[in-house]
């Protein structure tokens, strides 16, 4: 791994070259619009952020380069409505996040696809409560809430992992990887959400707006066990690079919008021939010469590039 100067825009760039290939982390200076999901969905599930959505704050996870992205006045990050990420009202499902709040008004939803309104309220929500991180699940009937449980602390200035575990039947609340005891405040029943969005730090046009740091948003299919939970937390103090991120994805995440740079790695495939491939987050380029530079707009990761290749072939991903 070397450190060049990229004559793309004079930041500064790692290149790490393998045989006839090349493979460039270039951290661009665009506006950050798009949170990257790196869990199986993939691009499909990629976060569209409103402008006021601050990048690249301090992370959670204590591997170096972790990063988070901050929240303020209503501005969010929305996925689109996606049914892998609204499974049917008696499906298990696990949601998982770290939140580093900075204030509250005893109301704000760093997390949640809510129906809200007037209609018969489907779905689920966080919201951040003077006595805890609170999991309101809707049952369909009004406003009624089927689940409403509270777990805490939520202090401020302070990382807190939060993860809530839907059996099918019975949601439980997991807080910095122990199970919480709660009370359910309401009668019971959850009817899924079957149109709206994903959002995170705010609910639908900016309503309850969350303030502070997000961190390593999950979603998986399945009810993650306590071990697994807890096995989650501790490894965020791991200081061993992707030690965190390869325990949610071994665990089934489908959504995992890790709040970091666009990031591109290459890796040999085969010596004889020499092939390799691209694994990469954002929009992926290539150059020859470090530049001119074409974007690949249809290429997926893992990509991998046509072979043989004219002398040395460098890749970038930038937003």
């Amino acid at each position: 791994m070397k450190s060049i100067l990229s004559p793309f825009n004079n930041t500064r760039a790692a290149a790490l070259s393998l045989g006839s290939f090349a493979a460039l982390l270039h951290i661009a200076a665009a506006v950050p619009t798009i949170s990257y999901n790196t869990g199986s969905l993939g691009k499909l599930a990629d976060g569209a952020s409103t402008t006021g959505v601050v990048v690249d704050q301090p992370g959670a996870i204590a591997a170096y380069q972790d990063f988070s992205s901050s929240y303020s006045l209503g501005d969010r990050t929305e996925i689109p409505f996606l049914p892998e990420l609204n499974p049917p009202s008696n499906s298990p499902f696990t949601i998982e996040f770290w939140a580093k709040p900075t204030a509250s008004d005893d109301a704000d939803a760093p997390i949640g696809n809510r129906l809200g309104g007037s209609v018969d309220r489907s779905g689920w929500v966080f919201f951040q409560r003077a006595s805890g991180w609170n999991l309101r699940m809707y049952n369909g009937n009004g406003t009624q809430n089927g689940w409403d449980i509270t777990a805490g602390p939520a202090p401020l200035n302070v990382w807190t992992h939060v993860v809530a575990v839907w059996s099918g039947t019975e949601a439980k609340l997991f807080i910095n990887g122990a199970e919480a005891t709660t009370t359910n405040n309401g009668p019971g029943g959850y009817n899924a959400n079957t149109t709206e969005m994903f959002r995170v730090g705010a609910l639908i046009g900016g309503d309850n707006g969350y303030a502070g740091a997000i961190d390593d948003v999950a979603f998986y299919p399945t009810a993650l066990s306590p071990t697994q939970i807890s096995t989650h937390h501790t490894t965020a103090s791991s200081t061993v690079p992707g030690a965190y991120s390869s325990a949610v994805l071994a665990d089934g995440a489908i959504l995992y919008l890790q709040q970091n740079p666009p990031s591109a790695k290459l890796e040999i495939t085969s010596l004889l021939p020499l092939t390799t491939k691209v694994t990469f987050t954002g929009i992926l380029a290539q150059s020859e010469d470090l530049t001119t530079w074409s974007d690949l707009t249809t290429a997926t990761s893992p990509y991998t590039p046509a072979s043989p290749q004219p002398g040395k072939l460098f890749f970038r991903a930038h937003r």
